[in-house]
């Protein structure tokens, strides 16, 4: 099997699911990632709700591949809240089955030292993988900033479930300040989602091989290593860069001038990446997604 490319393409939760459906026809891509309708999280969906996502995504013949959750890191010590969280998992569960979907993005309880405090995390991870199990689903743990490497590692070794799996951002991974090709080494056995995206040191997102998380080098690792997971899309370009808006007078026009000019700035610069032979052209966000897939879809073949 090779990896499925997927995503969430709901343009940061603005676009609701006929206009992604379209967005995924345009692509031909066949998988879509759940986080909610809208602004509203897949838990405070109706069951009505939930049967239309299932029956409008299989008319298209669109698979789900991936639900998100939306369960943040707590304190493990809380067992009031640990409790809260199991019981919004088990629901998830629930959607899960109904929209039959076999994976699940799930956040670690807080973690400050995991080889002091593995008992606990184990304990409190443990409920939510007896969960998992039982319903036949994968829990899919996404990384936080600031949580090492290591940690998950540690976790890995130590559990050893097959209800257990790893997501791996080379962004996220990159701004902890650490490999993101000693990360995928460590942890290239655990990966079900890998995120296809780029960033500069400073964070600012930057298209797939201009940025410096090694993705070129990743992309090639999973290719050579056969990986046969899911592979995320979506793009966090800051929305602003492609909006025009109408130029304010009086004292605000100075701050607008110089903001304007970075966006222009920065526009072009993408621009002269996609369409090197087009100088007059302002590419969009749809521009870049159809590159990036295009490029992803080049390098996984």
């Amino acid at each position: 099997m090779k990896a499925i490319i997927t995503g969430y393409f709901d343009h940061d939760g603005k676009l609701n699911l006929t206009e992604r459906i379209n967005r995924l026809i345009k692509h031909e891509i066949d998988h879509l990632a759940l986080r909610g309708d809208l602004s509203r999280p897949l838990i405070e969906l109706s069951e009505g709700e939930l049967k239309k996502i299932l029956l409008d995504t299989k008319a298209e013949r669109i698979k789900l591949s991936v639900i998100d959750t939306h369960i943040d890191a707590y304190d493990p010590y809380d067992d009031r809240i640990h409790k809260e969280r199991i019981d919004e998992f088990k629901h998830m569960l629930r959607v899960a089955d109904k929209l039959k979907v076999n994976m699940l993005f799930l956040k670690l309880p807080i973690v400050h030292d995991i080889i002091e405090e593995y008992d606990t995390i184990e304990k409190k991870l443990g409920d939510y993988v007896d969960q998992a199990q039982r319903a036949g689903k994968k829990i899919v743990l996404l990384q936080q900033p600031g949580v090492k490497i290591n940690t998950y590692v540690y976790i890995f070794k130590r559990m050893k479930s097959k209800y257990l799996s790893f997501a791996f951002d080379p962004v996220l991974i990159m701004n902890n300040n650490e490999s993101t090709t000693t990360a995928y080494r460590l942890v290239r056995n655990q990966i079900s989602v890998f995120f296809a995206h780029d960033a500069n040191h400073l964070g600012r997102p930057e298209l797939i091989g201009f940025g410096k998380t090694d993705i070129l080098k990743l992309l090639k690792k999973l290719v050579r290593d056969r990986y046969d997971g899911y592979i995320m899309v979506d793009h966090s370009f800051d929305p602003s860069i492609f909006e025009f808006k109408d130029e304010p007078k009086g004292f605000f026009k100075k701050l607008f001038s110089k903001d304007k000019k970075k966006r222009e700035t920065r526009l072009r610069e993408l621009t002269r990446h996609i369409f090197p032979n087009e100088e007059t052209k302002n590419v969009t966000e749809d521009d870049i997604l159809s590159n990036q897939i295009k490029l992803l879809k080049t390098l996984l073949k």
